[in-house]
């Protein structure tokens, strides 16, 4: 984690200094997205070394479903319990529900558990991808006119590297050296990116900005702490695998997504709340990751 804060402070060096402007990092950003996260993703179904089969598959899915219904509870009941008004109930909620699995939590999976677990990471981030451009836009844009669903959204480039990593799996191919080692060299990207990426994304905030809503400070331990503790106890109720049940907890303690901060100046909701709420979680995880390691890993 001390290193992971050493590349977040090159990207904030950056954008401070002017290598990099906004325009570069919103063209970054994708470029992680599209190209480094993909390979993770099929890299680990290329130099996966557990035994899978369909049946593992759909089960691992499934408890991805129950794992993001626990989360749903959890982000509908705290800002309720808090009474928060809207537009900023759904943006808690968002914040709360929806990790940084994209720049955190596939990095972290790969560095501490290796390729078989961002294998599991892949599965679990399906029902991410449903129901963050689905129930997470209709939490963040309202049930109006700016909360219509984004169905279209739901075909992006993690989605369709989770399920051609399934699907390269159980095909009985053995695929050319190079295409593997060039894949994984694509897929080690994803972990200084995209800490360079948040660094450059904090850099462009303005400290009085993202200090100023204590609230925010309220909902940071509920997604940092609660979350991945309720995961762990719920979830080891009866997920066996240790591995799998270390992803989910992982994933779970990620900071709040950087999709939260995008969605509101997209549908014009809380955008200050939203991107106070990604600086805050994001700082703070630095100290809780290693925490949440500690204690439950």
């Amino acid at each position: 984690m001390l290193m992971m804060m050493l590349l977040l402070l090159v990207g904030v060096v950056a954008v401070k200094t002017g290598i990099v402007d906004a325009e570069t990092n919103r063209r970054l950003s994708r470029f992680a997205i599209v190209i480094p996260q993909s390979a993770i993703i099929l890299s680990s179904a290329f130099n996966l070394q557990m035994e899978m089969t369909p049946g593992k598959v759909l089960g691992v899915i499934g408890v991805a479903f129950l794992m993001y219904a626990l989360l749903t509870l959890l982000g509908l009941a705290v800002p309720a319990l808090a009474r928060a008004k809207e537009p900023d109930r759904g943006v808690f909620s968002f914040l709360i529900l929806f990790g940084n699995v994209a720049y955190m939590g596939f990095p972290l999976v790969q560095a501490l558990f290796g390729s078989d677990a961002v294998f599991y990471a892949a599965l679990l981030n399906i029902p991410f991808n449903l129901l963050a451009y689905t129930l997470g836009v209709r939490l963040i844009g309202g049930s109006g006119a700016g909360g219509k669903m984004s169905w279209r959204q739901l075909v992006n480039p993690p989605m369709v590297a989770s399920v051609l990593a399934v699907i390269i799996i159980f095909l009985p191919v053995k695929w050319p050296g190079p295409l593997v080692e060039a894949t994984s060299a694509l897929g080690d990207m994803i972990l200084p990116l995209s800490m360079i990426i948040i660094g450059t994304s904090l850099g462009e905030m303005k400290l009085k900005d993202v200090l100023g809503d204590w609230r925010v400070y309220a909902v940071a331990p509920v997604r940092l702490l609660v979350a991945p503790v309720l995961l762990w106890a719920a979830m080891g109720l009866f997920v066996k695998d240790t591995l799998l049940l270390n992803v989910i907890t992982l994933v779970g303690a990620t900071p709040s997504a950087a999709m939260a901060a995008m969605m509101a100046i997209q549908y014009g909701r809380s955008e200050r709340l939203a991107s106070q709420g990604v600086f805050i979680t994001t700082v703070l995880s630095m100290a809780t990751i290693p925490l949440v390691c500690w204690l439950l890993l």
